[in-house]
């Protein structure tokens, strides 16, 4: 048993002992609590010699904390420190790095190590992706190495069928911080194709040159690269970086373009500081086509196009955040011209700031918004600040109080294209306060339906008001505009209702594989008596301003299927079958309204379903439907399709399927067509390709040519585009559509 301890110890030092590095890899080194944690060995044989020299052989195995040594001998000398792991060695440290190699020398004593082969897997990020292989190495006392003939990969191969490879004569390295050759020969596919004097490679993150090429019917062929750099690292358990993006693109019918981001994140990833500033900078050879939708009306492009955007997030405790967001644009084209998918999401760009506390039952904030382009409509709020008290009992007795307020100066202002042509609306402008306090006294009836009356009131003061308002026909924006002027004003709008419901459930199928149905049927009654000042007497910025006089009832079922699955319950079915019938409403009309349906059905992984629509009662038509639907299995296919209706305005079906043909070859293909116009509007798709430790793909987009309302015809438009990513880092190219599998 001495023996045994004796072997114990000093190959734990081994195995510890080669992680201790400083900088990232100071999270190498085991604490003091890991040195003294219990310490598990297993060899087949032990034997002691002279001179110190303790011998442990047979599928040696040493295990303490997360850190691991196997080998098929290791000597140990207690004396010198010397130890010597012959055959198969292999030492890991969880999620960290692992070393393989035929032999090792170390002295735990010195810090210096010496083993003629490594092959090392190490970084930080995505737990290891970076391999390292060396001839010849050397570790000194301040945990870095010096090595001889090395190679960097993410490829998991033998080293004779790597697909890719960086190799160098000489390298020093420090695990899971960097790694730095000279002479260096980049091989892809086993082929040399250049050499560098000298490179180094951050193993904690993804830094580096991207690369995408491609041919775009309005660009030409184009090669957009990027190359992301860290300028500051300020360590720490979450590794706060200060990182560079610098953007270098050339389209050979738009000319160039240039772009430097900086990017930062500070502590944990999702409760910290983290935010962007970016300038980006095109020469537009050709900013006015004749082919293109521009109507020189709205907006002259010039050459010289920009955009400036900054973003940051802060969590400055756990209950006070903090958001700043803005956007200067060149031009109202440009998101459209360069940045499209951004642009089909979100047409006008946000600029704000705003701070929010969230305390034991209330909420305030404080938010300024305000235009940063002439050529959008917007509503300022210079500033704005809000207070809500969650609905919660007064001094314990059965009454309940909530409350929402919010107030601030606010400005209304119209798209300014600064064209002699275009007739801009008279901005205005008004101190707005708006609060809204209700009580409710929630009972039982019958012992099963649950009664919960309400009363509130809701006041808004309005700096300034209108007597009346007219349309103004003239005004290209078909804006609202003010008559006569009539002061200051106070609206009271006061609330009384009820809310009626309960529950009843269903158990359906066996013990083991049991369902339950849950049933709750509802009525909310609300009555709100015409108020003093109706909208065509206000400012209009929100739905605020639209508030009028109401008297309806809202009646509806809402259902869940149940089904438990171990200790959890999984939502089957959740639905709400509704509907509206005004008793009267603002224009002094009854009847039933809208009937509607919000559900999500989610049977088996695999399959998600969502059901959105309201069908109008008195047009006997449908309001909207909105439908979507994912099926996917695991890995090997995906498809998603969703039908968007609005009548008289739009009918949009899309569709996307994406399928793995194996493990390297797989395809995706999408459609977006609009019905209400017979026109499709998107075919895209791609085919890729995956090597162990590379994929590619090759995209291409197609949008058919149309012709406008004018009479002139909007040319096709199409493009072809080429990714490549190491698998290591799964950050490919974001696809369209990627169905909704967390509804």
């Amino acid at each position: 048993m001495t023996v045994r301890r004796a072997v114990v110890g000093l190959v734990c030092i081994l195995a510890l002992g080669l992680w201790a590095a400083r900088g990232h890899g100071a999270g190498l080194v085991p604490s003091r609590a890991e040195r003294e944690a219990p310490v598990d060995i297993q060899a087949d044989n032990f034997s002691a010699a002279r001179e110190g020299w303790v011998t442990a052989t047979g599928n040696v195995t040493v295990r303490q904390g997360d850190t691991q040594i196997t080998a098929d001998r290791i000597r140990v000398n207690k004396d010198t420190g010397d130890i010597v792991a012959e055959g198969n060695v292999i030492l890991i440290r969880q999620g960290q790095a692992a070393t393989r190699t035929d032999r090792l020398v170390y002295n735990f004593k010195t810090g210096e190590g010496l083993t003629p082969r490594i092959d090392l897997q190490m970084g930080t990020y995505s737990n290891g992706a970076f391999r390292v292989i060396a001839e010849e190495a050397k570790r000194r006392p301040d945990g870095s190495y010096a090595m001889h003939e090395t190679i960097v990969t993410t490829c998991t191969n033998p080293v004779g069928r790597l697909h890719y490879h960086v190799r160098g004569r000489k390298a020093e390295m420090r695990p899971d911080d960097y790694v730095a050759l000279s002479g260096v020969t980049p091989y892809f596919m086993g082929v040399p194709f250049f050499y560098l004097p000298y490179w180094r490679r951050e193993l904690d993150e993804h830094y580096g040159w991207r690369f995408e090429p491609g041919y775009e019917s309005d660009w030409g062929a184009f090669l957009l690269a990027t190359y992301k750099r860290q300028l500051i690292d300020f360590g720490g358990e979450f590794k706060d970086s200060l990182d560079s993006r610098t953007h270098i693109d050339y389209r050979t019918e738009r000319g160039f373009a240039l772009g430097q981001d900086l990017a930062w994140h500070f502590g944990p990833p999702d409760a910290g500081h983290k935010g962007f500033v970016s300038i980006y900078y095109i020469a537009d050879d050709k900013p006015m086509d004749e082919d293109w939708d521009r109507d020189p009306r709205r907006d002259i492009v010039e050459d010289s196009r920009y955009r400036f955007t900054f973003r940051h997030d802060s969590t400055l405790s756990p209950r006070d955040f903090l958001t700043l967001r803005t956007s200067y644009l060149s031009d109202s084209y440009l998101l459209e011209d360069f940045y499209e998918d951004e642009y089909r999401e979100l047409v006008q760009p946000d600029s704000f700031a705003a701070y929010t506390h969230t305390g034991d039952g209330y909420s305030f904030g404080l938010g300024a918004y305000h235009r940063a382009n002439e050529f959008y409509d917007t509503v300022n709020r210079l500033p704005e600040a809000w207070f809500d008290v969650y609905r919660t009992d007064i001094l314990d007795s059965p009454v309940y109080y909530e409350s929402q307020s919010r107030g601030g100066w606010l400005q209304r202002e119209f798209a300014d294209y600064d064209q002699p042509s275009n007739t801009v609306a008279e901005a205005y402008d008004t101190l707005r306060l708006d609060t809204r306090q209700a009580v409710y006294l929630p009972s039982t009836v019958l012992n099963f339906i649950s009664f919960v009356p309400r009363a509130a009131y809701r006041g808004t003061y309005y700096g300034d008001t209108f007597e009346d308002m007219m349309d103004s026909p003239g005004v290209t924006n078909g804006a609202a505009m003010p008559l006569v002027d009539d002061g200051a004003a106070l609206r009271s709008m006061f609330e009384l209702g009820a809310e009626a419901s309960f529950k009843a459930y269903g158990l359906y199928g066996d013990v083991d594989d049991r369902f339950r149905h849950v049933v709750e049927p509802y009525l909310n009654y609300t009555f709100v008596p015409e108020p003093n000042l109706r909208p065509w007497q206000l400012m209009q910025f929100d739905s605020v301003d639209k508030l009028d006089k109401r008297h309806d009832v809202r009646f509806g079922t809402r259902h869940q299927v149940q089904r438990r699955v171990g200790d959890a319950i999984r939502v089957l079915l959740d639905a709400d079958i509704y509907g509206i019938y005004d008793i009267e409403d603002a224009n002094d009309e009854s009847g039933l309204r809208t009937i509607g349906l919000k559900s999500r059905f989610r049977p088996v992984d695999g399959i998600r379903f969502q059901l959105d629509g309201a069908y109008d009662v008195e047009e006997e038509d449908i309001d909207e439907i909105n439908t979507w639907v994912t099926l996917w299995n695991n890995e090997l296919w995906e498809a998603a399709g969703q039908m968007l209706y609005r009548p008289e305005d739009s009918t949009l079906f899309a569709g996307s399927l994406t399928f793995a043909l194996s493990e390297k070859w797989s395809f995706n293909i999408y459609s977006r067509y609009e019905a209400e116009t017979s026109r499709l509007e998107e075919q895209s798709g791609y085919i890729q390709y995956n090597l162990d430790c590379i994929s590619f793909r090759l995209r291409g987009s197609f949008y058919p040519g149309f012709t406008r309302d004018d009479g002139s015809v909007r040319e096709d438009k199409y493009r072809i585009a080429f990714y490549a990513w190491l698998r290591a880092f799964p950050t490919p190219p974001r696809e369209r559509m990627r169905g909704i599998r967390d509804i």
